[in-house]
């Protein structure tokens, strides 16, 4: 008997790799359910449960999670590419389960801890090919480990509250920096858990870093403006906060920087600049039948009634120099001319997002050379070579640049 059930697991897996695995799994699971499972059918068990994770449905949340639990439950050999595997199955159920709680009640949705589970998968089980990343298209890709540890800081906020982060999270993040040194969105992990540490001064050196990195970023400024305190420093705050409003990014995930501001004018009793802010995120949640957050409701409760709105750009513009002032004051200026320019490749592969874009050869006076997209630090990209401009370096590349203060724009 036990042979055959061996031997029925056996052909199983081959159908499950072959397609079939949903009802594969819940055949077997039958089995296991009656503790008549052989153990020598644990691994190929194993491998069906991956095969009915990869081809179940992104919706099936419930159903994967039962399997990820059946999955712990098996004695099979630990670190290999079968338990890997299973944490890649992991990862996409929590992403899975994020994107379709989002905006939602509770209530309605099933949740998916993936710090649970990894301390149930334990990460000392990571293989080196889980730390490998890979190329797709001229494109370097975040590797298993680095996905993990996005989801896993992802979720770490909403723990602090009834318990601390685990070590092991803040150990991920040690390593992954270690192994990819200078990563900013790595440093941006790391920083974030520092800030729920407690940590702000090793928070505010690593955020730094990582917009130094990766100035674009606009929740890099959004998180740096949130460790200013604005009683302390309310330009810098209300300048660190634009500066993410203005940074790249779809006015759809910048309501919060929004609110943020309305509350920093609000703290000196600029009713009409908060109400400008209010209005604008209230129209675009309407605008996508979302609901507003009680943070929302419970800021604008504050306006008096019968304020008028008012636009605080131009204060905006006034200070706007202090974000970059903050982050990039340890950064020497190099005094560069223009001396080379390239247009675009056209292509069909430079469309859309990542299409390339103008590029400038500049050269300090000692004839060291660097290349910019000017585009990148809101310059326009048809002047003429010899124009004069100021850059800060950081890994030797460019982080900023501007036009030098005597540059005649035509």
């Amino acid at each position: 008997m036990t042979q055959q059930l061996i031997q029925y697991v056996s052909d199983g897996f081959e159908k499950a790799k072959a397609g079939n695995a949903l009802d594969v799994y819940q055949s077997v699971s039958l089995i296991h359910d009656r503790g008549e499972l052989p153990s020598k059918s644990h691994y190929p068990f194993g491998w069906i449960i991956y095969y009915a994770l990869h081809q179940a449905a992104d919706t099936a949340i419930d159903i994967r999670k039962r399997m990820l639990a059946r999955y712990l439950k098996l004695n099979v050999v630990k670190p290999h590419k079968l338990h890997s595997m299973i944490l890649t199955e992991a990862i996409r159920l929590y992403k899975n389960a994020r994107e379709f709680s989002y905006n939602k009640n509770p209530r309605d949705v099933t949740t998916f801890s993936i710090i649970k589970f990894t301390e149930l998968w334990n990460p000392q089980y990571l293989r080196p090919g889980d730390w490998r990343r890979k190329e797709l298209d001229g494109k370097i890709l975040s590797s298993t480990a680095e996905k993990l540890l996005t989801h896993l800081v992802d979720e770490a906020p909403g723990t602090s509250a009834s318990a601390p982060t685990p070590l092991f999270i803040s150990e991920l993040a040690d390593q992954a920096i270690a192994l990819f040194p200078g990563s900013p969105t790595l440093l941006y992990q790391r920083a974030s858990l520092h800030i729920l540490e407690k940590d702000t001064a090793s928070a505010l050196t690593l955020l730094k870093e990582a917009t130094l990195g990766a100035p674009s970023k606009y929740y890099f400024w959004s998180r740096l403006a949130s460790l200013i305190n604005p009683e302390e420093d309310l330009r810098l705050h209300i300048s660190l906060l634009y500066k993410a409003l203005s940074a790249p990014g779809p006015e759809q995930f910048k309501g919060k920087i929004r609110i943020a501001l309305a509350k920093a004018w609000i703290s000196i009793n600029a009713f009409s600049q908060a109400l400008w802010e209010l209005s604008i995120v209230k129209r675009l949640y309407e605008s996508n039948t979302w609901h507003l957050s009680p943070d929302f409701n419970k800021t604008m409760e504050v306006i008096p009634a019968g304020t008028q709105p008012c636009n605080p750009e131009n204060a905006y513009q006034r200070i706007k120099h202090l974000a970059d002032d903050f982050v990039y004051e340890s950064l020497p200026p190099l005094e560069v001319k223009k001396t080379y320019h390239k247009n675009p490749v056209a292509s069909d592969k430079n469309k859309g997002y990542g299409a390339s874009h103008v590029a400038w050869r500049v050269t300090d006076k000692d004839g060291n050379n660097f290349w910019l997209h000017p585009h990148r630090f809101k310059i326009p990209d048809n002047l003429p070579l010899g124009t004069p401009l100021i850059i800060r370096l950081h890994n030797g590349k460019p982080a900023k640049a501007e036009l030098a203060e005597n540059t005649q724009q035509s």
